[in-house]
């Protein structure tokens, strides 16, 4: 890169806390100015990271700063505004995911990057996790045959409609990376021991007051069946556990000749194993799984990995990793599950016609 390239954040939350931090350790970058609705976030912001420039409105702080990248890390509801806002400026943006509350915000958020030339990233920093890297190479390279099946793994421990939408759309994407673009998917959403009901309809944060706002949520558990180009396969689990266990988070890839673990939470030099068979078999067989050492395929965290790739991608004109695309799709694939719910579990195509949030129609139907 160039020069150091200045970075105006919206949303002082927790997320925003963690850009700010990364932003304050990654040579070449500076945070400039914050901008937050609430004062006591804006000011907690301002003083733990040293940036002085505070602002309650987006376009202003856009108006005076003049920043080259803006960081979006609101409640997922504030992801469209001041992204487009950004966007019409063409400053390139990375934005929290999921990208938005609807297929509708989603799909503006991609046309004005698309308009105005500016990049659109969502921070599903996966696609730069060194497992993830490492493992796409080694399918590329036949090491597991050709590729069979995609499963997605979750890390549990929230309630249901924020596991779909919140950490649902980084296992979609992880699958997503492996699979290519989804030409179909089927899902099936139960609450209580029964199928999901029109009354089971609600919004993320009736759910879970304290978890974050995802929009309209449906269900406890859920399962969802995918098909890729090429006759790949994928499938993703949400099983309502009540307990957090962030190394089940990541995804396998079977192929005609072997298997492929990853682990997307923890120690990132740990994240990556090969089994050089494709069946797995007994648990007792379970000692030929080979752990693939990473070395210098871990440079720094994903997050900073992010930074740097979108600023490289705004420079040249390629698209970055997490494209607003890509954030679509991983978006996409969680929400056809609710529409195939609706529709008796049937398989639907990929993208969707309506693209309003297949939940709020069936509210409006009704």
């Amino acid at each position: 890169m160039s020069e150091t390239k200045r970075v105006a954040l919206v949303g002082c939350g927790g997320m925003g806390r963690q850009h700010l931090e990364v932003l304050r350790g990654l040579d070449g970058f500076e945070a400039i100015g914050v901008c937050d609705v609430l004062e006591e976030n804006l000011q907690r912001a301002a003083g733990e990271y040293g940036v002085a420039a505070c602002y309650t409105d987006f376009d202003e702080m856009y108006s005076a700063l003049k920043p080259d990248l803006v960081t979006v890390a609101t409640q997922t509801r504030g992801h469209c505004a001041p992204s487009v806002a950004a966007l019409n400026r063409e400053i390139s943006v990375l934005c929290e995911k999921p990208i938005a509350i609807d297929l509708a915000e989603a799909d503006e958020m991609v046309e004005a990057a698309a308009a105005s030339g500016a990049k659109l990233a969502i921070n599903q920093q996966n696609h730069l996790n060194s497992g993830i890297v490492r493992g796409r190479q080694m399918v590329e390279d036949g090491v597991i045959g050709h590729l069979v099946l995609v499963r997605g793994r979750n890390k549990c421990g929230r309630k249901s409609g924020n596991e779909f939408t919140e950490m649902g759309t980084h296992v979609t994407d992880m699958m997503l990376c492996f699979g290519g673009v989804p030409e179909w998917c089927s899902g099936t959403v139960y609450e209580g021991g029964r199928p999901v009901e029109l009354g089971d309809i609600m919004e993320a944060k009736e759910m879970s007051p304290r978890d974050r706002d995802s929009g309209l949520v449906a269900g406890s558990v859920a399962m969802g069946h995918y098909g890729f180009a090429n006759g790949v396969l994928g499938e993703i689990h949400f099983l309502g556990y009540q307990s957090r266990d962030n190394h089940n988070y990541g995804v396998d890839v079977l192929g005609s000749e072997g298997q492929l673990a990853i682990r997307a939470a923890g120690d990132l030099q740990q994240g990556l194993w090969h089994l050089p068979r494709p069946m797995e078999g007994r648990p007792s067989d379970y000692g030929d799984w080979q752990a693939v050492s990473l070395g210098e395929d871990v440079k720094e965290s994903p997050i900073a990995s992010m930074y740097r790739s979108l600023a490289g991608a705004a420079e040249d004109g390629t698209d970055p990793p997490g494209s607003g695309v890509e954030g679509r799709w991983a978006f996409e694939m969680v929400l056809g599950l609710y529409q195939s719910h609706r529709e008796g579990g049937r398989r639907i195509d990929l993208p969707m016609c309506e693209r309003r949030h297949p939940l709020e129609v069936w509210r409006a139907d009704h």
